[in-house]
């Protein structure tokens, strides 16, 4: 199982072997400013109160999300966060905008056998990234830990195959512990991913529940 001392050991090498850009190799960053620029931001919105950021049909997108789920590059956690929070929080701060106004992040939860294997939900560094980078714009903005939660295991979505499929594999898979801290607030669901939007729609049938100003989605990729 992935522990503490596992992760010290990783920072400990990511010193010793500074990272590398996803896509070429080259040693400083895990993405390059090369690299970056040949990603091309589609942001879109599907539906009214969801919206994604990337095409996930483009390679180095699908190279960078595989590497942040299985191969414990954090650092693209970062690099995601910070993208989606330029593209969809800094417009709210134009001229003191919605500053007063709580938002609460909620990531999707990671299927257990993952978390225990990398070590961390790559969904909650997404949305701890957007949190850094709003409150230092003076944001109130928030991602409490574990409030959206599995209260049983399911197959990773990714292996369920076809929309039927994949609602039955998250049907009642999520509920909310301290459901209190929603009411009348702003709360936007965090993923890397959205493919039939089924999980997203799971979570948010359970944070309905507590009466929150309104729920939008996030993902990074559709």
């Amino acid at each position: 199982m992935y522990t503490v001392v596992n992760m010290i050991w990783e920072d400990i090498l990511s010193f010793i072997f500074p990272e590398r850009c996803i896509g070429c190799g080259r040693e400083g960053s895990a993405l390059c400013a090369i690299c970056e620029r040949a990603i091309t931001t589609k942001a879109k919105a599907l539906s009214g109160t969801t919206a994604i950021l990337f095409d996930y049909q483009q390679p180095l997108v699908k190279k960078a999300i595989w590497a942040l789920k299985y191969h414990r590059r954090r650092a693209l956690g970062r690099y995601f966060g910070t993208a989606l929070y330029r593209e969809f929080f800094k417009q709210l701060i134009k001229g003191g905008k919605h500053l007063g106004e709580e938002i609460i992040l909620l990531p999707i939860p990671a299927n257990k056998k993952a978390l225990a294997s990398r070590g961390y939900n790559h969904a909650a560094i997404i949305a701890e990234t957007i949190v850094k980078c709003g409150k230092a714009d003076g944001m109130r903005i928030s991602a409490p830990r574990n409030v959206l939660y599995k209260k049983k295991e399911v197959l990773q979505q990714v292996k369920a195959r076809g929309r039927v499929k994949r609602a039955q594999n998250v049907a009642n898979a999520f509920d909310i512990r301290d459901g209190e801290k929603l009411f009348g607030k702003t709360v936007i669901l965090i993923d890397d991913v959205i493919t039939t939007g089924a999980t997203m729609s799971e979570a948010r049938r359970v944070v309905r529940v507590w009466k929150p100003k309104r729920i939008l989605a996030l993902a990074v990729a559709h």
